[in-house]
């Protein structure tokens, strides 16, 4: 392990930021963001950690230029860890190099291919300024479209919008989410602590079932947990990943985990209330026992040891905890994939065609059959039924045609506004009416992936219709979505109502 580059910075910096590389970046424009911050310079402190032996010309290009102009470096430590080619990577080892290499009273292990805001340094220390006994996380918005590939600085203005997969009222889905915040937020994305409460609690898990892809800064944040921090996630800053070749890693080990990349070792710790690691890094041990004082050089070489390292040889991970296990995995996934994926997509097809239409005609029928008492009632008690069965039939039979091709061509009608919608990009609606035409609506925006949000309906409200609790139209005041008028009468009057409510026309849709 060595220090290709060491800033001798007299000033404490507030924040150190640990950028980790395992010889897998190609482009290296975080450390151009964190250059552009409104925390001053000299009080944050950049490391990068490469695990290999790689030497970027990028990042040396970056210090030449830093020297010539006289400004401060790029970073102010790159450290090369200088581990055999065939030894695989272990994140939480370059963690606990980053805890020792730095001097900032927070630490933040950050996406080494993010880009940030200029505010995020400052939002960091912020955070710690209001509140010390926390741990702080920052949701990252991806964007998977190739076209900001190569990388070439694009406005995050134009990252938020095409190709955009997680982004929703200027908030990450994760943030949105209340109920699996452990696979919708990026926990691996951005975390931080104060050093003293990382080396605290052993510093970062250098167990094995961790090594490779399944690992992350969050097994730190469970512990921190139980040790009495609050998790806390940013509201406002986020961290902003672009897509390139590799985005999930190449070739990944994949510890114990819970099928979505949360290891599981991981999410034991939240269960047992455990704080300590399961394997302490030597020097992060030396450091929190305090028995005597060492040098950060001393620390450093103290904090390898090739006893372990040994057991991380690539082809030892791929037979001891790979294994039949790992390969029957794959081979069910291969199997899946080839041929029991094809077959499911198709009987899906099928039924739910199957579905849809029988559902549909159901309503169909039973909006006919309703329709058809309506008339027959009203038809008998103002004219004079025509004498014999015959006649009666007919009759009967004459209405029930009608009111069947009119249900149909409605149904129609609901298909096609549902598509034009599903078409204009809106995914949640609210209708205006619980009638019959609104069961109809139901089937084609369930089919379209479309959510019905609320219902309002002054003759049905406090009910239950469809699932759903009947608002009065009342409580429209405050709605500002798109609402659809379920009902195919009185059209005119309705969109006046919904107008005296506030609504905007534009939020209007009609079945026209």
């Amino acid at each position: 392990m060595q220090f290709l580059f060491e800033c001798k910075n007299q000033i404490s910096p507030k924040l150190s930021i640990v950028l980790l590389d395992w010889s897998c970046r190609d482009s290296f424009h975080v450390i151009d963001y964190l250059n552009n911050q409104t925390l001053p310079r000299k009080f944050c402190e950049l490391i990068w950690i490469e695990y290999y032996n790689r030497r970027p010309v990028e990042i040396e290009t970056k210090l030449k230029e830093c020297a010539k102009s006289g400004s401060p470096g790029a970073i102010d430590k790159w450290i090369v860890m200088d581990m055999p080619n065939n030894i695989y990577y272990h994140k939480h080892l370059m963690y606990n190099v980053g805890i020792l290499a730095s001097r900032g009273e927070i630490i933040c292990f950050c996406d080494s291919d993010a880009i940030v805001n200029p505010t995020f340094t400052e939002n960091i220390v912020k955070a710690f300024e209001k509140n010390r006994n926390i741990v702080l996380h920052m949701d990252e918005v991806r964007n998977t479209s190739r076209k900001f590939y190569p990388f070439d600085y694009p406005e995050i203005e134009e990252i938020v919008v095409e190709g955009c997969i997680n982004l929703k009222n200027g908030k990450t889905k994760g943030l949105l989410d209340k109920e699996d915040v452990l696979h919708t937020r990026n926990y691996g994305a951005c975390m931080c602590a104060l050093r003293q409460d990382l080396i605290n609690i052993g510093g970062s898990d250098q167990h094995i079932s961790y090594l490779g892809h399944v690992c992350g800064p969050y097994e730190l944040t469970f512990r921190l947990v139980n040790a009495g921090r609050k998790e806390l996630w940013h509201e406002e800053e986020f961290l902003y990943h672009t897509w390139h070749p590799g985005t999930n890693g190449w070739n990944n080990y994949y510890g114990p985990n819970d099928g979505m990349n949360m290891s599981t070792t991981a999410l034991e710790i939240m269960a047992s209330g455990r704080i300590l690691p399961l394997v302490e890094n030597p020097a992060i041990k030396l450091l929190r026992s305090k028995k005597e004082k060492f040098s950060q050089d001393n620390l450093l070489t103290e904090a390898v040891l090739q006893s372990e390292i040994s057991q991380w040889h690539m082809n030892r991970i791929k037979i001891l905890y790979c294994g039949f296990r790992h390969l029957s995995r794959r081979c069910v996934r291969k199997f899946y994939k080839l041929f029991i994926a094809p077959v499911l997509a198709v009987l899906k097809y099928i039924f739910d065609g199957v579905w849809v239409k029988s559902l549909l005609l159901a309503n169909i029928f039973w909006m006919s059959i309703k329709q058809l008492f309506y008339k027959s009632t009203n038809y008998s008690e103002n004219k004079v039924m025509p004498k014999g069965l015959f006649f009666k039939f007919q009759l009967v039979f004459i209405f029930f045609w009608r009111m069947w091709k009119n249900n149909n061509y409605a149904a129609g009608v609901c298909k096609k506004i549902t598509e034009n919608i599903s078409k204009a990009g809106i995914k949640e609606i609210s209708f205006y009416g619980a009638s019959d035409v609104a069961k109809i609506l139901f089937i084609f925006t369930k089919k379209a992936r479309i959510k019905v949000i609320n219902i309002f309906d002054s003759s049905l409200a406090g009910k239950n219709y469809m699932g759903h609790n009947v608002l009065s139209p009342e409580s429209l005041e405050n709605y500002n979505g798109k609402i659809l008028i379920a009902s195919f009468a009185g059209i005119k009057g309705k969109v006046e109502k919904l107008k005296n409510s506030g609504i905007q026309e534009n939020n209007i849709i009609k079945l026209q």
